[in-house]
């Protein structure tokens, strides 16, 4: 899978666009202690008042400024690393505790695995967008800017409700997986030899799961993204939603899909800013399209390596046979040669 890999320029590109987006976000925080340029008022050389703010996409402001000045260009470039970083984490962890807790409980009895299954597909019906929009948005809407909790827990407190809400598919999905690989025969083979549960996993069946896990982090990555966009539309921003008496609540950092549902929420016809969400939204639009190209190429790489491990058996099967025919005398023996 990793010579597929290592040969495959769209995997490349795909991996290039996310590093360098966290390459510049975190310079612009490193280098410019994460500061957006804000303009207010356009003037010209003799000191004429041009243009006020949101000011349209020009050479200075590539693609213009929001209501408040922010340069959207650098406001985007600022945001990656938060939008990146949240699904990046949320699905890391999902997977780290799907496997903590759902490969023991894989090699515990059917009837333990039954009971789980009944109990946590209550929660494969209710969307994760509508439950952590309940949860979250009473913990998150703040209304006094002197009161608000730091940084640091208000994005545990919503890392932790994403990660919780999506873990339930994700761990019977992965003790269905293990499952099925313990059932195969030498798995059977190797409890018979012996061999303890965790030598089981360590050997047979964490090499059969890792590729599987590739891609459904890259599935839990977009999932991520697609709630924190949903809850957005609704006011419910990463980091939390300072209130506006009279203007309606904005995000507190420059994060894609809350600036996305920042904007969306101030359309207006009486200007181009009709379309400045367009840019948070193309930009959220190409991080999708992005992570599903990533997807895809893992997932073509994982069926390339299981067509030639089954196909490399048959192939030596027919060499074997094939030498075997032209043989003068029946019972001299074959030697098959062994490829590196």
């Amino acid at each position: 899978m990793r010579r597929v890999l290592i040969r495959d320029p769209l995997f490349w590109l795909g991996l290039l666009l996310f590093a360098s987006l966290m390459t510049l976000s975190v310079g612009n925080t490193l280098f410019r202690d994460g500061q957006v340029d804000q303009v207010t008022n356009l003037y010209s050389a003799d000191g004429t008042l041009l243009a006020t703010s949101p000011l349209e996409p020009s050479s200075e402001h590539w693609l213009g400024t929001d209501r408040a000045g922010n340069d959207l260009f650098q406001l985007l470039i600022e945001g990656a690393k938060w939008t990146i970083g949240v699904c990046f984490t949320v699905a890391f962890v999902r997977i780290a505790l799907a496997l903590l807790i759902g490969v023991p409980l894989a090699f515990r009895g059917k009837r333990l695995y039954t009971g789980l299954r009944l109990l946590l597909d209550g929660f494969l019906i209710i969307p994760i967008s509508l439950l952590a929009l309940f949860i979250l948005l009473p913990a998150l809407l703040l209304t006094d800017p002197a009161l608000i909790p730091s940084m640091s827990s208000r994005a545990l407190l919503e890392v932790s409700v994403l990660t919780l809400l999506g873990l339930p598919a994700l761990l019977l999905y992965l003790i269905s997986e293990t499952r099925q690989l313990l059932a195969q025969e030498f798995m059977l083979v190797a409890r018979t030899l012996g061999g303890s549960p965790f030598y089981q996993f360590r050997t047979h069946i964490w090499p059969h799961l890792l590729p599987t896990l590739t891609i459904v982090f890259m599935q839990q990555f977009v999932q991520t993204l697609m709630v924190l966009i949903h809850i957005s539309l609704f006011g419910v921003f990463f980091g939390g939603s300072l209130l506006l008496f009279g203007d309606g609540v904005a995000p507190t950092i420059f994060e894609w899909a809350s600036q996305f549902g920042y904007y969306f929420l101030q359309f207006t016809a009486l200007s181009w800013i009709n379309h400045m969400f367009l840019v948070p939204a193309i930009a959220l639009a190409l991080l999708v399209f992005f992570a599903n190209l990533l997807t895809s190429r893992l997932e073509r790489a994982y069926r390339l390596r299981r067509q030639q491990l089954i196909h490399a058996p048959m192939q030596e099967l027919a060499e074997a046979e094939a030498a075997a025919t032209q043989l003068s005398d029946p019972f001299e023996p074959v030697r098959i040669s062994t490829k590196s």
